[in-house]
């Protein structure tokens, strides 16, 4: 096998991978590199539960069961030095989220939106307390606030909403905001001057509707997540998948649901036990996490702990730091052992150089040094095929009938001159899962998103100039002409249209993706002409 047969296996296997990853996202792996499976619990296995539950004696009391989408009774926004939110007074819901920080699109003035509530594109993070007898408000009770807008001016802020209900029981509904902080703190102030003790438990909730794919060559991980803090394992499922959770009743962890790039993630008490679970409700897909129960006595007032919203980019230096675990919302495919390595020396690289660009260059320079020796041995390999090429022809020409003998007078001829036909397989083998592992990479680095290198505006998408994607049908060509050409005249005739299929195919591709091929293709022809030459003299 020689090197021309890479660029054909590499075609066939990103045909085949595009495919597969459409179906190939559940399965992912904890901090050991094990496969992560799904917790099981023995009791309740509702997959339909929607919302929690709060035990007195042996009652046992339900929301009710409502469409998710926030009426439009008024809002109030808040504005950080990072987001922009709208709190609907109906529940509290936060249901709009804009990123400050992230154009919507390359040059545009518009920011990029997370949360909406805009049907069809429905994303909302609700939150409420369950209470016996229903006295306390939900996601769906109404209400007031004091202000329509809150401007952050100063390191931190605090936005009330108060609810006030019968027997002079008082809710106030706390959101916590904090400079240079993508994390929305939500807790309550519960003033019971009732009569009697309110069991109550606070509960979060992710709703969403399923999203369709921006891009069918280029697909990415959208769907849910919940994260279990004590066995260090994930459950993983897109929209279409989303019957497959399992409810879980676990001490800390997180719930969320993600999208390239972004994520929200409700992160609660990481020490208190935690009741996760999920549903569909005319298609919107929901998760949900009940916190433990707690009492409120008579005559009391009582602080219930905060829980935080996250709404913000999938920083791989930063993601970590938020909540244990949350580097499982960057998703790099079956991959990710290799894709995470990469991951974490290309953001090493990108802190000394200070450009993305450059940093996908060095890294290249560092993939290609490493498998250098592996390269090496199929290069002399090729060499000395091309070398024999004239013999080769000869004996086909002698025995071209005799295909048993063709085979037997070729395999001594390869015996004599100590030359192995297959010994470019290896390195072949080794590139692809790489190269694999790169696209998928640098599909979910939101740090490389409108992140411009040369002529390239965004790093993430196609070259709009196609300079990059022609400049690799020309090394392809080139690295064609440096190797042996097949005996076969149907291979060589494919191998011919190789540079221009793959010039076609990296017309869509990220450039970033397609700046590490071009160099990489480049560091190949020079390794290469310097083999051949030296065997050739």
């Amino acid at each position: 096998m020689n090197n021309q047969k890479l660029f054909l296996a590499i075609a066939i296997f990103l045909t085949i991978f595009i495919l597969w990853d459409k179906w190939q996202i559940k399965q992912t792996t904890d901090a050991n590199g094990n496969p992560a499976v799904q917790t099981q619990i023995t009791a309740d296995n509702n997959l339909n539960f929607d919302v929690p539950k709060v035990d007195v004696k042996t009652a046992k009391i339900k929301l009710p069961t409502v469409p998710t989408i926030a009426q439009k009774g008024g809002f109030t926004t808040v504005t950080t030095d990072l987001l922009t939110i709208e709190i609907s007074h109906e529940g509290g819901t936060i249901q709009n989220a804009f990123l400050n920080n992230y154009p919507a699109s390359l040059d545009s003035e518009d920011k990029f939106q997370l949360l909406s509530d805009k049907s069809g594109q429905l994303f909302q993070a609700q939150s409420g307390l369950a209470s016996s007898g229903g006295v306390l408000p939900t996601h769906l009770s109404t209400f007031s606030s004091a202000k329509n807008s809150y401007q952050m001016s100063g390191n931190e802020l605090v936005v009330p909403l108060v609810w006030q209900g019968k027997n002079g029981i008082q809710v106030r509904k706390n959101y916590y905001f904090k400079r240079g902080s993508y994390v929305v703190g939500v807790g309550y102030d519960v003033k019971n001057n009732s009569n009697q003790a309110l069991d109550l438990r606070s509960y979060v909730r992710l709703s969403r509707d399923e999203s369709e794919q921006e891009s069918l060559l280029m697909p990415t991980f959208s769907g849910g997540i919940v994260y279990d803090k004590v066995a260090d394992s994930v459950q993983k499922n897109s929209f279409g998948d989303w019957s497959d959770f399992d409810k879980t009743n676990a001490v800390g962890g997180w719930i969320a649901i993600v999208q390239q790039y972004f994520l929200a993630a409700w992160i609660p008490n990481q020490e208190q036990n935690q009741e996760f679970s999920a549903s569909n409700h005319n298609e919107t897909y929901k998760l949900t996490d009940a916190n433990q129960q707690i009492s409120v006595a008579a005559g009391t007032t009582a602080n219930i702990g905060v829980n935080s919203l996250y709404l913000g980019p999938k920083e791989y230096s930063k993601i970590e730091n938020i909540a244990t675990g949350l580097h499982f919302s960057l998703d790099y495919g079956w991959l990710d052992v290799i894709a995470d390595p990469l991951s974490w020396v290309i953001h090493k690289i990108n802190g000394f150089v200070g450009s993305w660009g450059w940093s996908i260059i060095i890294i290249t320079f560092m993939i290609k040094l490493v498998f250098y020796p592996l390269s090496e041995k199929s290069y002399r390999s090729m060499a000395g095929m091309r070398k024999l090429s004239p013999r080769l022809a000869k004996l086909k020409e002698t025995y071209g009938d005799d295909r048993q003998k063709m085979g037997q007078k070729t395999m001594e001829l390869y015996k004599k001159e100590k030359i192995n036909p297959a010994s470019g397989c290896l390195p072949i083998i080794v590139q692809i899962p790489v190269f694999l592992a790169f696209y998928w990479m640098l599909l979910d680095t939101v740090e490389l998103r409108q992140t411009a290198f040369w002529w390239m505006a965004d790093l993430t998408a196609q070259d709009p100039y196609y300079i990059l994607p022609v400049i690799m049908g020309i090394s392809m060509f080139i690295q064609q002409k440096l190797n042996p050409t097949p005996p076969d005249p149907m291979q060589a005739k494919i191998m011919m249209a190789l540079p221009l299929v793959f010039t076609v195919m990296f017309l869509w591709f990220p450039s970033g993706l397609v700046l590490y091929w071009v160099v990489n293709n480049t560091l190949s022809i020079a390794q290469q002409w310097m083999i051949n030459k030296r065997i050739n003299g």
